[in-house]
C-alpha cells in the first residue's frame, strides 16, 4: 500500500471478539482504535463471535452494541459499520441475513454502509443471487493469519511467547525405520469427520494411522454439533452403509493423540512429533458438506507447514486455496481430483479413493516415496517459516486496507 496522510480510525464497540483490529495491530499497521472519531470517517468495528447471534432476538442481532450517534453517522456517511466475522467462514443462512435486513432497517442504516468481513469468500456472490446489491462483504481469515504469525520464524516467538513452537531437530520424513504411517487428527464432531472415521475402520486403516476422533462422550466438549443417530437425509441417502449401526463403532470416549493436559489448544499448538513420526496427514477440514463455502482454516496451514503430503477433506478448492498461498500441494504424488468437485457426495468418494492411492503409495516403498517428496517438502517448511506471513500480508491484509484508505479518504464503500 502507497505511503497516505490518511489516519484509519477503528472505533471498537463490545467487549470481547474484535478480531481483525487485533490482527492490524499484531502486523503493524496503522490503524487508529479510538472510542473518540470526532468528525472524521470512522469504522465501528462490532464483534459478531458466532454468526447466528446476527439474527438472534436478543441484543437486536448484536446492533444493541451501537452507542447513542452511532446510527446518525452511518446515515450521515461519517461511519461505516464493520461486522467482524473474521474468525468464521459461513455460508448464506437466509433466516440470518433476514433478520440482519429487518434490524439495520429498523434503526434506519443503510444496508450499504455495512461490511461483513468473514472468511469465505462466496458469500458475496451467493448473497447478490438471493438479495441483489445491498451489504459489503470484505474477506479477512483471522486463525490463519494468527498460525502465520506464529509459525513465522521472526514474528511468532515475540507474539505468542505462551505457545512456543518447538522446531528443534523437526523435519519432514526424519523417521526412516518401520512401517509406513499416516496422521489424521479430529476434533468438534461433524458429519465428513464421522464417514471418515468409520471408513478407516472398514478399510483396516484406522490400525496403521495416528488417528484422533473425540466421538460424542462427554469428554469432548464440541460432542453436541450433530446427532450421529439422526443424518439429514442428503447424507443418510449417500452414505448408508457407513453409518449403519452408528450406536456399535462410535466411540463414546475420546480417542486422542494429542494430550489431554490443561492447555492445550487446538489452534494454536503444534505436535510435531506426530507428524514427525509419520508420511502422510490427512487434513480433516471444519467445511464439508456445508454449500457455498471457500476457505482454509488454520488446520490445513498447520499441516502444510510441516511439510508432508496431504489429501485435504474439505471444501471445494481448498488444496487450491493453499496453492495460492504459496505452499506446494505434492501434485505429482496426491491425486486432488476431488478439489473442484462442489458437490459432496461426489467429492467424499474421490478424497476416499485419493487417500487409499497415497496410502497404497506410502505402504509399497516409503523411501522412495520420501525422495520424490522431500524437495516440495523442505520447500514447504521453509516458506511457513519465511514466505506465509509475507504472502498473507500482500493478498488479504493489503488489500483489506487499501479499501479501509479509501473509505477514509472518500466515504466509499467497496467490495
Amino acid at each position: 500500500m502507497s505511503q497516505l496522510s490518511s489516519e484509519i480510525l477503528l472505533v471498537p464497540r463490545g467487549e470481547a471478539g474484535h478480531f481483525l483490529p487485533a490482527a492490524l495491530g499484531w502486523m503493524g499497521k496503522r490503524t487508529t482504535v479510538t472510542h473518540h472519531p470526532g468528525e472524521a470517517n470512522h469504522v465501528l468495528c462490532l464483534p459478531v463471535l458466532d454468526f447466528v447471534r446476527l439474527g438472534f432476538p436478543d441484543a437486536n442481532g448484536r446492533l444493541d452494541l451501537l452507542q447513542p450517534g452511532d446510527a446518525e453517522n452511518l446515515r450521515a456517511g461519517r461511519a461505516a459499520l464493520l461486522l467482524d466475522l473474521s474468525n468464521e467462514g459461513p455460508g448464506l443462512h437466509a433466516p440470518t441475513f433476514e433478520a440482519l435486513h429487518r434490524n439495520l432497517d429498523g434503526l434506519g442504516i443503510p444496508r450499504d454502509r455495512v461490511i461483513l468481513v468473514s472468511q469465505n469468500r462466496m458469500l458475496r456472490l451467493d448473497y447478490e443471487r438471493l438479495y441483489g446489491e445491498g451489504l459489503r462483504f470484505w474477506t479477512f481469515e483471522f486463525f490463519p493469519l494468527q498460525v502465520a504469525l506464529w509459525l513465522d520464524a521472526e514474528a511468532g516467538p515475540r507474539l505468542f511467547p505462551q505457545h512456543p513452537l518447538d522446531r528443534t531437530g523437526y523435519a519432514p520424513f526424519a523417521r526412516d525405520f518401520g512401517p509406513a504411517r499416516f496422521l489424521c487428527q479430529n476434533a468438534a464432531l461433524r458429519w465428513h469427520r464421522v464417514l471418515l472415521y468409520r471408513w478407516f475402520q472398514l478399510n483396516g486403516m484406522d490400525r496403521h494411522g495416528l488417528i484422533s476422533f473425540h466421538g460424542i462422550g462427554a469428554d469432548n466438549p464440541k460432542a453436541g454439533g450433530i446427532n450421529v443417530f439422526h443424518a439429514p437425509p442428503e447424507i443418510e441417502a449417500a452414505f448408508a452403509p457407513l453409518l449403519a449401526d452408528v450406536g456399535d463403532w462410535i466411540p463414546r470416549q475420546a480417542r486422542r493423540i494429542d494430550p489431554p493436559a490443561a492447555g492445550t489448544d487446538m489452534v494454536m499448538t503444534l505436535d510435531t512429533r506426530a507428524y514427525a513420526d509419520c508420511d502422510l496427514t490427512i487434513i480433516s477440514e471444519t467445511d464439508f458438506f456445508e454449500g457455498g463455502v471457500e476457505r482454509v482454516t488454520e488446520k490445513s496451514l498447520k499441516a502444510a507447514a510441516t511439510g508432508l503430503p496431504f489429501v485435504m477433506v474439505g471444501a471445494p478448492r481448498a488444496v487450491a486455496r493453499l496453492s495460492e498461498l504459496g505452499f506446494h500441494t505434492f501434485g505429482s504424488l496426491i491425486d486432488h481430483d476431488y478439489d473442484p468437485v462442489t458437490e459432496p457426495a461426489e467429492r467424499l468418494p474421490r478424497v476416499f479413493r485419493s487417500i487409499e492411492r497415497a496410502w497404497a503409495d506410502c505402504r509399497s516403498d516409503r523411501a522412495a516415496r520420501h525422495r520424490r517428496a522431500r524437495e516440495q517438502a523442505e520447500a514447504n517448511v521453509a516458506h511457513a517459516r519465511h514466505g506465509l506471513l509475507p504472502q498473507l500480508d500482500r493478498v488479504m491484509v493489503a488489500p483489506l486496507l487499501e479499501r479501509l484508505v479509501r473509505f477514509t479518504e472518500t466515504g466509499a464503500l467497496v467490495h
